[in-house]
């Protein structure tokens, strides 16, 4: 039978206190069994002292187990912590720190029309010698647009950031429409005509003593810069922004629309003389032709004459 080593079974005895008394009998046995010696009490030494070492080496041990536990234990707690915030400051950052304001500037040359997406997700159409300016700031919560000349919109739907466009006249405020808009510079109106959704004509500023208005779809307003008064009337909404179709049909149309609509498409002004002009009416196709172009095919088929007038107007007189 193996006979467990007396060393080892000391050593278990300080983790199996059930050992102890086994041990000492042990110890008693062995020294009844050294024979007598005059050169007094046998050496233990070597054993106390390879027993401490071992019993320091198995602390140790267990000691170095702890420390790696614990720390290990502390790593991932901090880990979880550290994602949680990170986790944290993601959701939060817009609210912190707000998204750098968005602007941008279109233009449209003075020969062509132009078509473009705003980061909203807007839709415009830009009118020929027509121009934009497109901000938007988280603080505000405001998509704006700074309009000269004539735009056609398209609005994404944004409930908590409104739409407003700005003209030298007034301000319009959307919140997911389709309308004209036309604020040339020097011109004697400015017009917004509607043609899908809610659109609210606002003052221009506090001083501005202008009414508020909330238009239709299939209304228009006019506003006069020199008597800073408005007017609502109802229209033929879609033919107000004729101006960005390539081609343009017309079935029995009279002259006076067909001039306002020529008006829009080439940012010309006409200036008729005989208003019995008016009475006349038209079919026929407009495509990519230039102005002179298109009113000689008309004088062709309507009894009228046009002239270029020095202020860049044109008249037209039977």
């Amino acid at each position: 039978m193996h006979r467990e080593d007396p060393q080892d079974k000391i050593s278990r005895s300080f983790y199996e206190p059930e050992l102890e008394f086994e041990v000492k009998k042990d110890l008693y046995q062995f020294l009844e069994r050294q024979p007598e010696s005059h050169e007094g009490d046998p050496d233990f030494d070597p054993l106390y002292d390879r027993l401490c070492h071992k019993i320091a080496e198995e602390v140790k041990q267990k000691q170095r187990k702890k420390v790696i536990k614990l720390i290990r234990y502390v790593l991932t707690r901090a880990a979880i912590f550290l994602l949680g915030i990170l986790s944290y400051a993601l959701v939060l950052h817009p609210y912190f720190y707000p998204k750098a304001a968005t602007e941008l500037t279109l233009i449209a040359p003075g020969n062509a029309l132009s078509e473009a997406i705003l980061p909203d997700g807007t839709k415009v159409f830009l009118n020929a010698k027509s121009s934009i300016r497109y901000y938007q700031d988280e603080k505000t919560k405001l998509r704006e647009v700074f309009l000269t000349g004539e735009a056609w919109f398209d609005v994404h739907k944004d409930k908590v950031h409104p739409f407003v466009v700005n003209t030298s006249g007034y301000k319009i405020r959307v919140h997911g429409t389709r309308f004209n808009v036309r604020a040339f510079p020097g011109d004697q109106e400015i017009t917004t005509t509607l043609q899908h959704g809610s659109v609210e004509i606002l003052p221009r500023d506090e001083k501005q003593e202008l009414s508020s208005v909330i238009l239709k779809p299939g209304q228009k307003f006019v506003f006069s810069p020199v008597t800073g008064k408005g007017v609502v009337s109802t229209v033929q909404a879609g033919f107000a922004s004729l101006w960005k179709e390539k081609e343009i049909r017309f079935e029995n149309k009279s002259f006076k629309d067909l001039l306002e609509m020529l008006e829009g498409r080439y940012n010309v002004r006409f200036v008729v003389m005989n208003k019995e002009l008016f009475n006349y009416h038209y079919d026929g196709t407009i495509r990519d032709e230039n102005l002179t172009t298109v009113l000689d095919i008309l004088n062709q088929t309507l009894p009228f004459s046009y002239h270029m007038q020095a202020d860049g107007s044109i008249q037209i007189k039977k």
